[in-house]
């Protein structure tokens, strides 16, 4: 399984248990996070750090079910990603990747963000 096809994965199950609310088990999300953060740490580059403490930001939130702080991380890091991407050009497709999956992490920013609202807005 290629970084970002776990990635993405990783994404897709944290998002899936905070719009359950957390009525089911965060771990398996945070241990996802954690392996993403360990595959970032190895690389060691000065945006790969960025994203390090970003992610460990939205571990944070999600530990504190925090909607709107995971949103933000997610857009942060979506961006991030964007950015490490303009670079990127080579036939094995990297910088596509890439770009996708800063797609994919800003839309969930903006998902997760409706989501933090509408918790606001049932209080």
């Amino acid at each position: 399984m290629s970084f970002f096809t776990e990635a993405e994965s990783s994404i897709r199950l944290l998002f899936d248990t905070n719009n359950a609310g957390f009525q089911v088990d965060p771990g398996k999300g945070i241990s996802h996070l954690e392996n993403w953060i360990q595959h970032l740490r190895n690389i060691d580059q000065p945006a790969t750090r960025l994203m390090v403490a970003e992610l460990e930001t939205l571990r944070n939130h999600i530990s504190n079910n925090n909607a709107a702080g995971m949103s933000q991380a997610f857009q942060n890091l979506g961006e991030m990603t964007a950015q490490a991407a303009l670079t990127t050009h080579n036939f094995s497709g990297e910088g596509d990747k890439a770009r996708e999956f800063s797609q994919k992490l800003i839309s969930v920013a903006g998902n997760l963000r409706h989501i933090a609202g509408s918790r606001v807005a049932q209080h």
